[in-house]
């Protein structure tokens, strides 16, 4: 049944399954063993036979093969361990906690049990009993009630002191004391009350406990159907990684362009303060000019008027001039023939009357010396101004030229900045639908990870035990290898091995003695060959019984013990084919002796 039931190996007192297929003369080399049990529902009836429901009829079967593999069926339909169980467990066969099946180590283990635990977290006898029974959910309320008689106790305790003191003064305090029984009675009526609840409450509770054993059913088949999920689930974890790494990638080249739009983005702001600063220096210079300009043309009105009226005004004077020097040879002449002909005192007074017309003639003379000199400051001043007014109009065509070409730039500028601000819009966007499904791939990974731990944890506890059972397989192969070749000497082999007891003693032999796993060996010598093997061959571990070293016991395990009521020796009931292992036996076992039951 353990086997059918999908109990391992080492549970069964073996070392691989293998080990259950049948081997004798007559059959050699088979290649399985099976075992099947039928179930089926019955009605009991009132005479004490019973009736079968029909069509609940089901076998579960287990066929383990030479590999150590096993396969089940479910009405020879090939199956699992866990539907198996699952089956089981639906028909109300508790595989957990094996109730209806008490093992020979169990009975041991039973026999030895203290009658009561001695903690809170020991268990007992009573406590191993009202758990099979089901009474132990009543300890805690009894418990309870306990504390709460022991609370009415102390009222108790109270109320029968007050009543004595009453007593003494019960003539004289009649009242009173009346008034104590009628509190005396309401607190029975109140106890009576409390009594009710509690059974109320008692019976609320196995209604819940009731309810409690349905949910458990629905709750294992909502455990595989979360098992699924999680399988599912990390398919689906798979998916939304690699989707999750290509939106990371994505994400990054949206930051790295992001990036870059902000560094153009900045670079653009810049030559835009740049031109917008460009653009106000130059219409500050062109206005500059402009007023330069209309200054320098009210200087060319007002030069150009006065050399309109210095032109107007020459001609006058040149036509005076040829007039004056006529007059100035006549009068010249004039002056010679009186130089000549008149005397001195003429002379004299001609010379008078010069001076006068030469003194007339002077003022004259200035102004057109002085006319001139302004004639000719006026051209320079006009050619200077006419220079100066081509230059500004060339630098404020210039400046018009290079004010439209800066505020083409700046249209396309600007026209460049929107495009990029409606990009940096777009990536933005694109950017935050990353991070939301990013958010919702981390809060379905961090669901996922307890599960997963959990798996890991289960994973890494079948295997540590898987590797254990090898190692152990590996190094007892590894030592009768070396015996057989003879490559190391005095090698007898696993202890459990060399010797053979009847089969009721099996979990009596198991029990007490724990080193029936150790390897047996004739000296120290071979036992540290043994090591030295294992340590080479990096195998693993092994515990060695030194025959050598246990001569001492040799005597005493010959010695005939007396026993209480006859009960045998666990030493005196193994058999073995070398009388110089029971040595072995004797130093493991001692006078261990075996009872009937606990009260033997």
């Amino acid at each position: 049944m353990l086997f059918v039931f999908g109990k391992r190996a080492k549970q069964m007192r073996l070392n691989k399954v293998s080990e259950l297929i049948h081997n004798s003369t007559n059959h050699q080399n088979l290649d399985s063993a099976g075992v099947s049990v039928h179930f089926q529902e019955i009605i009991d009836l009132d005479d004490g036979t019973y009736e079968a429901v029909p069509g609940s009829e089901f076998v579960i079967s287990r066929v383990a093969f030479r590999d150590n593999t096993s396969k089940y069926y479910i009405n020879n339909r090939a199956s699992n361990f866990t539907e198996v169980t699952k089956k089981l467990k639906g028909k109300g066969v508790d595989l957990d906690n094996n109730r209806f099946l008490i093992l020979q180590g169990e009975v041991e283990q039973i026999s030895l049990m203290k009658p009561k635990a001695q903690g809170p977290h020991d268990e007992g006898f009573l406590e191993y009993l009202e758990d099979i029974i089901g009474t132990n959910k009543y300890v805690e309320k009894i418990d309870e009630s306990s504390k709460e008689l022991e609370s009415l106790n102390e009222k108790r305790s109270g109320v029968v002191q007050m009543v004595k003191l009453a007593e003494k003064e019960r003539d004289s305090l009649e009242d009173v004391k009346n008034e104590a029984e009628a509190y005396m009675l309401k607190e029975l009526s109140l106890l009576k009350w409390q009594e009710k609840a509690a059974k109320l409450a008692h019976e609320d509770t196995s209604l819940k406990m009731v309810e409690l054993r349905e949910n458990v059913s629905n709750v294992e088949e909502n455990l595989k159907n979360k098992r699924e999920e999680i399988q599912e689930s990390s398919k689906r974890l798979k998916e939304i990684e690699s989707v999750h790494n290509k939106h990371l990638i994505r994400k990054e080249e949206l930051d790295n362009d992001l990036r870059t739009c902000k560094e153009e983005f900045k670079e653009f702001e810049r030559q835009d303060v740049k031109y917008r600063e460009d653009l106000k220096h130059m219409k500050q210079k062109l206005k500059k000019l402009e007023d330069k300009l209309e200054k320098d043309s009210s200087k060319i009105e007002d030069v150009s008027k006065e050399c309109e009226n210095s032109k107007t005004l020459i001609p006058k004077l040149e036509e005076n001039i040829p007039k004056l020097q006529k007059l100035l040879l006549d009068e010249e002449k004039v002056l010679e023939e009186m130089k000549e002909n008149s005397k001195a005192v003429e002379t004299e007074k001609y010379r008078s009357e010069l001076s006068k017309v030469r003194a007339e003639l002077e003022p004259w003379e200035k102004e057109l010396i002085v006319h001139k000199g302004k004639l000719e400051v006026a051209h320079t001043e006009r050619n200077l101004l006419t220079q100066k007014h081509e230059a500004a109009n060339t630098a404020f065509k210039d400046a018009q030229k290079e004010m439209d070409n800066i505020l083409g730039k700046t249209e396309t500028i600007t026209a460049a900045v929107k495009d990029k601000q409606t990009d940096l819009e777009k990536n933005k966007l694109g950017a935050l639908e990353a991070r939301k499904l990013e958010q919702t791939c981390i809060k379905e990974q961090e669901a996922l990870i307890p599960l997963e731990q959990a798996a890991r944890e289960k994973f890494a506890e079948l295997k540590s035990v898987l590797d254990s059972e090898k190692s152990q397989g590996s190094v007892l192969k590894a030592i009768l290898q070396a015996k057989e070749s003879k490559q190391i000497e005095g090698i007898y082999g696993r202890m459990g091995d060399l010797g053979a007891i009847d089969a009721k003693y099996d979990v009596a032999i198991s029990t007490a003695c724990p080193g029936l796993d150790y390897i047996v060996v004739e000296t120290t010598a071979a036992a540290q060959a043994c090591v030295e093997l294992l340590r080479r061959e990096q195998l693993g571990i092994a515990t060695f019984m030194i025959l050598e070293k246990q001569l001492d016991l040799l005597e005493r395990s010959k010695e005939k013990v007396r026993t209480p009521e006859g009960v045998p020796r666990l030493y005196d009931l193994i058999k073995v084919q070398d009388e110089r292992i029971k040595l072995a036996f004797y130093a493991a076992l001692g006078n261990t002796i075996v009872a009937k039951d606990l009260d033997q």
